[in-house]
């Protein structure tokens, strides 16, 4: 009886461990941002791309809110979400520009900058 119910729980056993249903694994997006208050610059960091966004006179003063900050960086990923124009540059060149930026952006395979119309600009004049 006891060798019964040992070859039981045996193959209970092993049919449970064997599943063949993986669970789903969700989209994964990695974003990172900085700002560098001696050129104004905000830098965003995504899928070995860096990309640039030169900041407003409104948008270098409210970059220290929170709310302001989540703002541009909205913009930002709707910038590069729509596939917009721009400007390749070298590490070097990035490196020139600032070395807080050079830094942030050094593993990264490409380096732009968008060539865009601030809608803000825009309502202002």
């Amino acid at each position: 009886m006891l060798s019964i119910l040992l070859v039981l729980v045996s193959i209970v056993q092993t049919t449970v461990s064997t599943t063949t249903h993986h669970p789903h694994h969700g989209i994964n997006e990695g974003l990172s941002f900085h700002y560098d208050a001696e050129t104004h610059i905000m830098a965003l960091k995504t899928h070995g791309h860096c990309y640039l966004y030169v900041l407003t006179a409104h948008q270098q003063h409210s970059v220290h809110t929170s709310t302001g900050l989540h703002a541009i960086e909205k913009t930002m990923i709707d910038l590069v979400d729509s596939h917009g124009s721009f400007v390749h540059f070298s590490a070097q060149e990035l490196n020139l520009l600032s070395h807080g930026l050079g830094h942030f952006c050094a593993h990264a395979t490409d380096n732009y900058l968008p060539l865009h119309t601030d809608p803000e600009s825009q309502e202002k004049s």
